[in-house]
This record gives C-alpha cells, sequence and structure tokens, in this order.
C-alpha cells in the first residue's frame, strides 16, 4: 500500500441509478496547505487540486483500491481542459466533469470535443442554462443539476431547456426522500447527495423477529464476560453465519500457513475480539434488506475508525471499530439510533459515543463521517494528526473491498 501525501485530503461520493445501486464516484479532495474545499474557489487553487488527485490517483494510488469497479467523476479547470489534462488518465475510468464557472470560448469547446471523441464522457457540472452554453450541451453525455433547495415545479423549470437532450440526467445535493423521488418521475438517471448515504428511520415500525433476534444477539457480544463457547452457540443460530466466519478466519490465517477447520479453532486462534467484530458485521449482512453499499461504507468507516485509534495510541483500537460498525446501525435496520440503543446494553460509553460523538471513541467517529463526506474544514478543530485522516479512509477502503468480497 502507498499512502498519499500528508497534505492531501482525498474521499469520495456515490452516484446512484435507478436502481439504487453505487454505478460512479465523485472524487472530492483538499490539498490542506490551503483552506480550499472545492476546485471551484479560483483558478489557482483549482488547478492545484485537481492536480493533487490526478498525481495520487495516479502516480501513488491503486485506482481500483478508490473506485474499484467504478466510475471515477472529477472535476477539472477550464486551463487542464485546454492542456488536454484529463488524456493522462484512462478514459473508460473517468468522466470529465466541467466547472460551470469555465470560460466557453473556442478553445474550450475544441478540447471537449477532442476529449469526446477520444472516447471520454464529458459532464456538465452545477447546469444553469445560459444561451451561451449551448455548444457545452451539444457535447455533453451527462448533465448534473444542483437540486439543493429547489421543489418539484423548480427542478423542472431547469429541466426546460433539455426537452432535446439525449445523455444521461444526474440530480446532486439531494436533501430528502420526497426529492429524491421528484427526480426519479422527472426523469433523472442518476442522483447524488449525502442524503442518499443517511437512514431513512420510521417512526414506531414493528422490528421483524429475525431483527429482534439480531438485536439481542448483537446484545451477548458486547457483553465483555460471553463465553467463547457461547459466541459459537450464537454463530449456529445463523445461516450459512458458520461458513462464512470460516472463510473470513482462513482468509487471514492463509498467511500464516495454518487452516483452521471449526468455529472453536477460528474463534481461539484469531481471539474472540476479532470474532466478535466479525460476527456483528456478518449479523448486519443477515438483514434482507440491507444494502451492499451500506455494507462497503460500514467496512470502511469501522476500519478508519480503528486505524485512526491505533495511530494515535488508543489503548482500546478494537472498540473503535466496533463503534464504526455500530453507527450504521439505524441505516441497517431503519430506526432512530436511540431506539435501537435501547434495546442493547451497551456500555455508557459506547453509547455516548454513537449519540453524541462525545468522548475519545465519539470523537474518533465524529472526524470519520465528516472526513466521509468530504467535511474538511471540520478535520481543523481535531486533535488527531491530520495527515492521518486520508491515509486510515484509503485502509478502510481496501479492507472493505476484501471483506465485501467475502460477505456478499
Amino acid at each position: 500500500m502507498v499512502d498519499i501525501p500528508i497534505h492531501t485530503l482525498l474521499a469520495r461520493q456515490g452516484i446512484y441509478n435507478k436502481q439504487s445501486e453505487v454505478c460512479a464516484y465523485e472524487l472530492l479532495y483538499r490539498d490542506d496547505n490551503r483552506s480550499v474545499s472545492n476546485v471551484e474557489d479560483s483558478t489557482i487553487d483549482g488547478d492545484r487540486a485537481t492536480s493533487t488527485v490526478i498525481t495520487q490517483l495516479f502516480a501513488n494510488l491503486d485506482l481500483d483500491a478508490v473506485i474499484g469497479d467504478k466510475l471515477g467523476f472529477i472535476n477539472f479547470t477550464y486551463n487542464h481542459l485546454i492542456q488536454q489534462i484529463p488524456q493522462i488518465l484512462p478514459q473508460n475510468r473517468i468522466v470529465v466533469e466541467v466547472l460551470e464557472n469555465v470560460i466557453i470560448d473556442e478553445a474550450l469547446i475544441s478540447s471537449l470535443l477532442s476529449l469526446s471523441n477520444m472516447g471520454y464522457k464529458i459532464a456538465l457540472d452545477d447546469f444553469i442554462f445560459t444561451e451561451e452554453i449551448l455548444p457545452l450541451i451539444e457535447i455533453a453525455d451527462i448533465i448534473k443539476i444542483d437540486v439543493l433547495g429547489l421543489d418539484k415545479s423548480q427542478i423542472k423549470s431547469q429541466l426546460a431547456p433539455l426537452t432535446h437532450f439525449r445523455g444521461k440526467l444526474l440530480a446532486e445535493k439531494i436533501e430528502f426522500k420526497e426529492q429524491l423521488n421528484w427526480c426519479a418521475e422527472l426523469g433523472f438517471d442518476y442522483f447524488q447527495g449525502f442524503f442518499l448515504n443517511k437512514p431513512d428511520p420510521l417512526k414506531g415500525q414493528v422490528l421483524t423477529e429475525n431483527k429482534t433476534n439480531l438485536l439481542r444477539l448483537l446484545n451477548e457480544l458486547n457483553d465483555e464476560k460471553v463465553s467463547i463457547n457461547r459466541v459459537e452457540e450464537i454463530i449456529l443460530q445463523i445461516p450459512k453465519l458458520s461458513y462464512r466466519i470460516l472463510q473470513l478466519a482462513n482468509s487471514v490465517s492463509y498467511y500464516q500457513g495454518r487452516k483452521m477447520e471449526s468455529l472453536l479453532d477460528a474463534i481461539n486462534q484469531l481471539g474472540l475480539i476479532q470474532i466478535r467484530n466479525w460476527l456483528c458485521l456478518l449479523l448486519l449482512s443477515s438483514v434482507d434488506e440491507v444494502a451492499l453499499d451500506l455494507l462497503e461504507r460500514t467496512l470502511i468507516r469501522a476500519k478508519m475508525c480503528e486505524t485512526l485509534a491505533k495511530t494515535n495510541y488508543y489503548p482500546k483500537p478494537q472498540m473503535a471499530y466496533m463503534v464504526g460498525v455500530l453507527s450504521t446501525l439505524d441505516a441497517i435496520l431503519n430506526e432512530p439510533m436511540g431506539s435501537l440503543l435501547n434495546k442493547i446494553q451497551l456500555s455508557d460509553q459506547l453509547n455516548t459515543a454513537l449519540l453524541n460523538h462525545k468522548g475519545d471513541l465519539g470523537q474518533i467517529l465524529k472526524y470519520t463521517i465528516a472526513y466521509e463526506e468530504a467535511q474538511f474544514s471540520a478535520l481543523e478543530a481535531s486533535t488527531l494528526d491530520i495527515s492521518d485522516f486520508a491515509n486510515s479512509y484509503l485502509q478502510g477502503i481496501r479492507y472493505a473491498r476484501d471483506v465485501m468480497a467475502l460477505v456478499k
């Protein structure tokens, strides 16, 4: 694994299709030498920020470790487009995003046509119709419309000039479920916004027997006095769980030159803490309705929390991992976190971390979530070493990719 430079912050935001599946990621980044949260802030800062992303992704990183087999949307400034900078990137892996503040002239149009002819997909970011932008509409494959603060009629008005547009429409900065439904009804193909990563709790929802049993088992697992034999009994209660635990255990033991053939062997060799962490994840993945991308984000968050805890010498990094796993429980079970925690007898430390983001564990969780959402300015208040955030995040992505191959 290659670390990224100390001052570079790099995150990603999922872009969803009509089937609610992640089909691409927008890469969000900042060079922390300056307070630059978006490349739109200025031409100079934008050029530097975009160059940083390109350098990190292709000079120092395995692109597959960042975006997997998905497309990566990357913002490019006017100068980079004129210089044909996107050509250093593989055309089958990226979408070239044209910022809304670019100068539209013959040089830009010529550069975009050239990129399009080479097979690059072109997206217009934060689209607002003007006569000047007509040539870019002719070239674009995707048009992104910012729906932040807009009602259905206002979104429809934004689409009015695009009646004859033959490409795809992407709604970004979606704030709530009704707005997502409006965009789907109005013909959008793709959807983006941190709302899509958040739970949609249903007040008064009755938990199914499966979910009730899940909470009971999670409660037992988080009892520090739970015995190894009881953990084995819990595993045996869930169909296919034994097989998955052995899969996970052997994926690790392979490097140690020994094969584990029984649950007790796996638990004894790998330790109760690691087995407990894996078991919590697998229990959550057993919920029928849970989306795979939510499980992947859970893994990324849990590993990032654990890694930040280790690099900052927190005495119990495995607790940070557990906080990361449990922090998405509301989204997985579709019930408010407070209500769920009332049904699981966690320690006060874990409850405080999950509900209020207080204490050492709560702070680690708070800043991990801020990083996920590219709220990079929020990291400045952290007592954690800011150079660790990006590398911990990338470790989480790699870890999630490996584990998801076994969990699916």
